[in-house]
């Protein structure tokens, strides 16, 4: 039988990999690729995520951004617009 503690770094571990096959199959970026396209630090695409001003999927505990909503909203004047 599995501890709490093995379940959830299973749980953890199957987020990551369903998350990269995701990413692969619909072009989501991570935070970090998200925050190189729009020119900006992986807190600051966090801190958006947050006020609502930046759409994100939640796979698991993993957060991943489409890039066209990405381009769009540096269209719109930068990261902060």
């Amino acid at each position: 039988m599995m501890t709490p503690a093995e379940i959830e770094l299973l749980a953890d571990a199957l987020a990551e990999r369903l998350a990269g096959r995701v990413a692969d199959a619909d072009g989501l970026l991570d935070v970090h690729a998200a925050a190189r396209l729009l020119g900006c630090s992986a807190p600051t695409v966090e801190r958006l995520v947050r006020d609502g001003k930046i759409a994100s999927i939640k796979v698991g505990r993993l957060r991943r951004f489409r890039r066209a909503d990405l381009l769009a909203r540096n269209e719109k004047g930068g990261p902060d617009a």
